[in-house]
């Protein structure tokens, strides 16, 4: 019997223990013989070694030795980035040393885009007046107040079945669709073609669906921002990105909340989506202002409006009346150490810091936003886990990808 990390299983190992996720969920059962779909939906579920009767000879993979000149190069350009960050510490140091290897095998570019001269609307003080106006403001999103709080009810509800959570996603056929394709692709790594939400929901649980139902309609609802101010496909991957990352690492750290955490990572900037939505004027007055100024978004925010985008994100969960452990992730998740619950958007702000470092997609942001070692002492998870969570996240992106919507 040994204990084999993920990423060096091999088909034809035998399960020697029942595998189970956070929530005790079985995943695997003692005696399975491994095979591909078994390796994806263990990295899907945020596993990271199984206890096999042998771990038989396995293929060990020696990285390439970097050419230290190209990563200097990318190294000096990433300095940009991760200039709010203490560079010292350990978590970062990996973060940056896997953001650098990432850009060496992918480029992307990494120069700031020239200064912008701000415009005449820049002058802050004509924005001051936004947070009395959201206060104002009646953001209807088209099916998600009635198809949320109607999944709410029957999930609190003991005596609710897959057919009724079915029931209620199908009220939308374009959701419908979308979560038919994510369940059949290579995310979940299921052999027979799954053909119902109710089969789906049987499958992957009724809160993993009804999360997917909640993250997907209200992201779809900002579809409409004009791209000259916001790349909305690009945030939406970042967002996406950011959930996959926060779940893995709540996995890993043993929080048990992980499908609301992947909810939490996908929303955390959805006050930036408000902002572009309905201030376009500002915001992009702020994007600017960022990138003159080479300051992060997010105190340009307090700057120009007086209040940020994780304060306007927590009014608008507040209206919808969606959890509290949501809106509290939300809105800590730039100030972990003061959540009531400080671990859960410990995983959210850590997943933002990730997210950002390897360019997976956008928010608008330049700056890697500010790291506290607090919220990751919180944690209790060792700097070793980073890189396998990143690998699996960039796995699982990829699948994502390939299914979600994009314009």
């Amino acid at each position: 019997m040994a204990l084999v990390k993920i990423d060096k299983l091999q088909q034809g190992m035998v399960v020697s223990e029942d595998v189970r996720d956070i929530s005790e969920r079985l995943l695997l059962s003692k005696g399975v013989e491994i095979g591909d779909q078994h390796i994806r939906i263990l990295k899907m579920w945020g596993v990271f070694e199984i206890e096999v009767d042998t771990a038989g000879p396995m293929e060990v993979r020696e990285s390439s030795s970097l050419d230290s000149e190209q990563a200097g190069a990318v190294s000096q350009a990433l300095s940009r980035k991760f200039s709010n960050l203490d560079l010292a510490h350990p978590v970062i140091r990996e973060i940056l040393k896997l953001s650098i290897e990432r850009r060496l095998v992918h480029p992307v570019p990494t120069e700031p885009k020239p200064p912008i001269q701000p415009q005449p609307e820049s002058n802050p003080q004509s924005f001051k007046a936004i947070l009395q106006k959201i206060d104002r403001i009646e953001v209807q999103l088209p099916e998600v107040p009635s198809l949320v709080f109607e999944l709410t009810e029957i999930i609190a509800d003991p005596m609710s079945t897959a057919g009724d959570i079915a029931q209620v996603v199908n009220q939308s056929p374009s959701l419908t669709a979308t979560l038919l394709k994510i369940v059949n692709s290579a995310y979940y790594g299921f052999r027979s073609k799954i053909d119902s939400i109710s089969r789906a929901i049987m499958l992957i649980g009724s809160n993993e669906v009804s999360n997917l139902a909640l993250g997907i309609t209200i992201m779809e609802t900002f579809r409409d921002i004009p791209k000259q101010i916001l790349d909305v496909a690009s945030f939406l991957e970042h967002s996406l990105s950011c959930g996959i990352v926060a779940r893995l690492l709540a996995a890993h750290a043993k929080i048990n909340q992980t499908e609301q955490i992947f909810v939490s990572g996908m929303l955390h900037d959805i006050g930036r989506l408000i902002l572009c939505k309905y201030f376009p004027q500002a915001a992009k007055a702020m994007f600017e202002e960022a990138v003159r100024t080479q300051q992060s978004l997010y105190a340009v925010e307090r700057a120009m409006i007086g209040t940020t985008h994780t304060q306007i994100g927590r009014k608008l969960l507040t209206k919808w009346k969606l959890p509290y452990t949501l809106e509290n992730n939300v809105y800590y998740h730039h100030n972990p150490a003061a959540s009531p619950q400080p671990q859960l958007a410990a995983a959210v702000m850590l997943a933002d810091i990730i997210v950002h470092g390897l360019d997976m997609g956008s928010s608008g942001e330049q700056k890697i936003p500010s790291f506290h070692a607090q919220a990751w002492q919180s944690m209790k998870l060792p700097v070793g886990a980073i890189k396998p969570v990143i690998e699996q996240a960039l796995g699982q992106l990829e699948n994502l990808r390939q299914v979600m919507p994009r314009e």
